[in-house]
């Protein structure tokens, strides 16, 4: 392990050992310390990351923050606390990438950014859609004005969020921040305007919580930037997982399903071949890799942003029935 950055995970359960194999198949950078109050969290972890159980496991990250020699951290924890532990992270002069959301408010979220230029420390947020062919290569079409000016852009995300972590922190308010929209839904809210490189501008939003204290289904009509029109459906009582994204310019369209099958049209509705790029990155590999100045960040803070800047929009609207303008910064 000389040599290699030393990682330490503020949260081991959910999604961390993804991101452990993953920062492990770097080979320049390791993990060498967990925090995690479930000692039920630490036993799955311990399971699925071989060798991991050797490790100093905290149940308070202030403590490994304290006690122990890091380089970087991995927040993975209960929404609502992202923002205190990324600040304490980066005070501590540590790198951070945060899971979405990077943070439940639009304040904490203009208060990181602030900070980690401050400090001179990489902040970014592990939107992995940024990562995959598909995407990038939509992102780069649209950039080089192959379908024209966007005009309309949709995207739908069906998922058993309503099922699957009933009971949890997910559906406590207090834990989560919000619903499927500030979980899941971040990652949608998110790449609509990473692809277009445009901001949404206004939202109407309804949402419907199914008796639990968070949003479970949304629905937004929204304006961009440009003028652009564009809807997103965020469903969480849904059997299981789907999602298809479209957007369509004045040239021509793209047509994603489920994040794998990609239709492009020209104007007249004929297909275009497409060739994606070859790209391998991944969040955590990206992370690494701008820590020692190899590379640019694919996912900055900025991205968190602006995506809690429409999802405070969204909730307001929700709340009042009225259409709302996002009050973006930057």
């Amino acid at each position: 392990m000389s040599g290699k950055l030393r990682i330490g995970f503020i949260a081991a359960g959910g999604i961390a050992p993804g991101h452990w194999h993953r920062i492990h198949e770097t080979k320049k950078a390791c993990v060498t310390a967990l925090t995690d109050p479930s000692k039920k969290s630490l036993a799955v972890f311990y399971q699925r990351c071989p060798g991991s159980e050797s490790l100093p496991a905290y149940r308070d990250y202030r403590a490994m923050l304290a006690n122990e020699q890091l380089d970087g951290v991995v927040v993975q924890s209960p929404h609502t606390v992202h923002y205190e532990q990324t600040a304490a992270s980066l005070k501590k002069g540590l790198h951070v990438l945060s899971e979405k959301p990077l943070t439940c408010t639009v304040q904490h979220a203009k208060s990181l950014i602030a900070l980690a230029k401050k400090v001179n420390r990489v902040l970014m947020i592990s939107y992995q859609r940024h990562y995959m062919p598909e995407f990038r290569y939509i992102r780069e079409q649209i950039a080089k004005g192959a379908i024209g000016e966007v005009q309309f852009v949709q995207a739908v995300q069906s998922q058993e969020w309503l099922r699957a972590v009933k009971g949890t922190w997910r559906q406590k308010l207090a834990e989560s921040g919000g619903g499927q929209i500030n979980d899941s839904g971040s990652h949608l809210v998110d790449i609509l305007m990473w692809l277009t490189g445009l901001r949404i501008a206004e939202v109407y939003a309804d949402m419907e919580n199914f008796s639990t204290e968070v949003d479970i289904n949304s629905t937004l009509a929204m304006k961009f930037s440009n003028g652009a029109l564009g809807s997103v459906a965020i469903v969480g009582n849904a059997p299981t997982f789907h999602e298809d994204v479209t957007v369509v310019g004045s040239k021509g369209a793209f047509y994603l399903r489920h994040g794998q099958s990609l239709l492009r049209q020209d104007a007249m509705g004929r297909p275009v071949k497409v060739v994606l790029p070859k790209y391998k990155k991944n969040p955590d590999a990206n992370f690494i890799d701008v820590i020692l100045g190899k590379d640019e960040p694919q996912t900055p803070p900025v991205c968190g942003l602006r995506v809690i800047e429409v999802t405070e929009a969204a909730w307001k609207s929700a709340k009042t029935g009225k259409i709302v303008k996002v009050k973006t910064s930057g």
